[in-house]
């Protein structure tokens, strides 16, 4: 199976990969983008669209690189930055279609293709993560617009036959593995 998870940050993506890992050693994770590109283009943690749009770009290749390798789990997916470019764009006052991003729509569309899975941690009132944010409006916002995304799938980025299959999954670290865990039963991959 091939596997993104995906959510705003501090929600505990990498910890739960490392987890399914530690389990299921047959599965391999990729780095999210930006620990990727890094050393060479990045010094901020703060998001702008040419950050977020080199991210985009690495992602989507990601994806294509691996659409043949079974047993895979992405640290983010295409989907993730167009949720903070989204952010971005509207602390710009224009709208998402406005700006370069939109320009990579039909790649993320056809990137996603060669995904079997995206797991969505989303921040939840009945599960919280505890977290040290600086700017805990803007983890909210993002927050906002994955579900946007995920949900209501506002940018047309999703093939339209329900491939990717979308799950949201929250709990405990033993509870989210014990839900992956079922997904790919169901799946026949585990």
């Amino acid at each position: 199976m091939r596997i993104a998870v995906s959510g705003t940050h501090c929600m505990g993506k990498s910890t739960f990969i490392e987890d399914f890992i530690k389990i299921h050693s047959e599965y391999k994770s990729e780095l999210e983008p930006y620990y990727e590109l890094e050393d060479e283009k990045f010094t901020e943690l703060e998001p702008s669209f040419d950050s977020l749009l080199a991210q985009l770009d690495y992602s989507i290749a990601q994806l294509n690189q691996h659409s043949d390798q079974p047993n895979i789990i992405f640290d983010r997916c295409p989907v993730d930055f167009v949720a903070y470019a989204m952010c971005e764009a509207e602390q710009e006052g224009i709208h998402i279609h406005d700006t370069e991003i939109a320009e990579r729509f039909n790649d993320i569309k056809q990137a996603l293709n060669h995904l079997d899975l995206i797991i969505f941690l989303p921040i939840t009132d009945s599960y919280s993560i505890l977290y040290t944010e600086e700017n805990p409006a803007y983890r909210k916002a993002a927050d906002k617009n994955f579900k946007k995304l995920y949900r209501d799938d506002i940018c047309d980025i999703f093939p339209q036959y329900g491939h990717p299959k979308i799950v949201e999954i929250w709990g405990e670290r033993e509870t989210r593995i014990k839900m992956l865990e079922l997904l790919c039963q169901g799946f026949g991959t585990l």
